[in-house]
């Protein structure tokens, strides 16, 4: 064969293979839209004391953060775990207890209590259409949480800890922000959380937690 024509026939033929894979490859991009069926919650979680936890911390949790992972069932029912935790802190300037012997101390009193919690989730979505971008859901957590409490007064310290289970109700909404291969979204949340968490004076820990995420879905 002719060098000549060789070359420019060579050239022609990996040009029409590499066609098809660059076709293939534009339509994949982020701005292509596909059904979700995954999703990665990461969030900022305020939470609000209640019952005895509230009459032992009065004050409102503003150090939080929740991460969930999701995935689609079917349409509108996703399973998945989810990960939080939540400080409650206060100091209390003059508090008045009695002690182990009989006696009563009065000072300034530090407290806090951690909350850590796994658990098992589930979420049914509310089907608004394929062009809304507002998706209600709620849902349910069950599983287990790490509880850390500690007390200072003066030279005096008291620890406690354990593991206990806990259930979390949730309503929120996801507002969609981009939408393609890859989707995210605007997270809002209220939790209301139950656990057999006890210490001190503490029983049955309760408390509700908002949310303020980015949902990542694809």
């Amino acid at each position: 064969m002719n060098r000549a024509l060789l070359v420019p026939a060579l050239a022609a033929i990996l040009l029409l293979a590499a066609r098809p894979a660059s076709a293939q490859y534009a339509s994949s991009g982020w701005t292509e839209y596909r059904p979700q069926s995954t999703f990665f919650t990461l969030g900022y979680q305020m939470s609000q004391p209640l019952g005895d936890l509230h009459g032992y911390i009065g004050d409102a949790s503003f150090r939080g953060f929740t991460f969930d992972w999701r995935s689609l069932l079917t349409k509108t029912f996703s399973g998945g775990v989810r990960f939080n935790w939540n400080r409650y802190n206060q100091t209390l300037p003059n508090f008045a207890q009695t002690t182990s012997t009989g006696g009563t101390l009065s000072g300034p009193v530090y407290r806090y209590a951690d909350q850590f919690a796994i658990e098992a989730i589930g979420h049914y979505y509310v089907d608004t259409g394929p062009e809304s971008r507002f998706q209600p859901f709620f849902g349910v957590g069950l599983g287990g949480v790490w509880s850390s409490s500690y007390q200072q007064t003066a030279d005096l310290q008291l620890a406690q800890s354990g593991f206990f289970f806990i259930v979390s109700p949730e309503l929120g909404l996801n507002i969609l922000l981009a939408k393609g291969s890859t989707s995210a979204s605007l997270n809002l949340a209220v939790l209301y959380n139950f656990s057999t968490i006890n210490f001190r004076n503490v029983s049955n820990s309760q408390g509700i937690a908002e949310t303020i995420g980015l949902t990542f879905a694809y």
